[in-house]
C-alpha cells in the first residue's frame, strides 16, 4: 500500500508543491479537534512502516465537527508519501506532521478499502478528510511539536482535484494489504520490527525548575 495509491497520491501532489513554497495566502480555517494517545511506527523492512495501535493508550484523533472519535487501526503507512526531491524542506519530510499523516492514511483505507470503521467515520467526505489533516496538524502546532509549518501548503495539496480523483479512485495493488499482527510489549523481544516513531500525544510536561 506505501508503494501504491497514496505513493502516487502524493508523488502528483509534490509537483504541486513546487508552486506552493513561495508562500501561500492565509485561505485555511482551523477547527479545534481533541488530539490524544500513543503513537508507535515500526519499520518492518525497506520501504515498509506498520502503524501499530496500543491498547492501552489508543491514539485517536476528535474533529471539531463530529461526535465519534477516529481511532487508526493496524496498516502500513508511509508517513507523508512526500517525494524525495521535497525533502530536504524544513517542514516538508515524511514524518514532519506523522499523526496528521497517520490519520489521514486512515481515512483513505477506510473508504477505499472499505476497512471497518464507525459509520460516521465511513462517511467522512473528501473534503472532511483535508479538513481533519488540517485539525490534526493545528493540534502539533498547538502543543510546540512543529518547528517548521508548512501546514498550509500541506493541506492545500491535500484539497486539489488531483487527489480528489484518487480518493474517488477503486484501490490497485497492494493498497488495501493488511500488516501481520504486532504487539507493542513484545515488539523487542520477538524482533517484529524496529521502532521509528514512539511518543504521546501530548508531550508530557516538562517539570518545572
Amino acid at each position: 500500500m506505501i508503494l501504491g495509491l497514496r505513493g502516487r497520491r502524493l508523488l502528483v501532489l509534490g509537483l504541486l508543491f513546487a508552486t506552493t513554497l513561495g508562500g501561500c495566502a492565509s485561505w485555511l480555517t482551523y477547527g479545534d479537534g481533541e488530539l490524544r494517545g500513543h503513537v508507535v511506527v515500526v519499520w518492518r523492512r525497506q520501504d515498509k512502516f506498520i502503524y501499530v495501535p496500543d491498547n492501552n493508550d489508543l491514539f485517536s484523533f476528535k474533529p471539531s465537527f463530529m461526535t465519534k472519535r477516529i481511532v487508526p487501526g493496524l496498516m502500513y503507512t508511509d508517513g507523508g508519501s512526500i517525494p524525495r526531491v521535497f525533502w530536504s524542506v524544513p517542514g516538508l519530510s515524511p514524518w514532519a506532521f506523522g499523526p496528521a499523516y497517520i490519520v489521514h492514511d486512515w481515512l483513505f483505507v477506510v473508504h477505499r478499502c472499505h476497512w471497518p470503521a464507525p459509520p460516521e467515520v465511513q462517511a467522512i467526505t473528501f473534503q472532511q478528510s483535508a479538513q481533519i489533516l488540517a485539525e490534526v496538524g493545528k493540534s502539533l502546532v498547538e502543543a510546540g511539536m512543529i518547528d517548521d509549518n508548512k501546514l498550509e501548503e500541506i493541506v492545500w495539496a491535500i484539497k486539489t482535484k488531483y487527489a480528489e480523483d484518487i480518493w474517488n479512485s477503486p484501490p490497485s495493488g497492494d493498497d488495501c494489504d493488511h500488516p501481520p499482527p504486532i504487539n507493542i510489549k513484545s515488539l523487542r523481544a520477538t524482533g517484529q520490527g524496529t521502532t521509528v516513531v514512539d511518543f504521546k500525544i501530548p508531550p508530557p510536561r516538562q517539570p518545572m525548575r
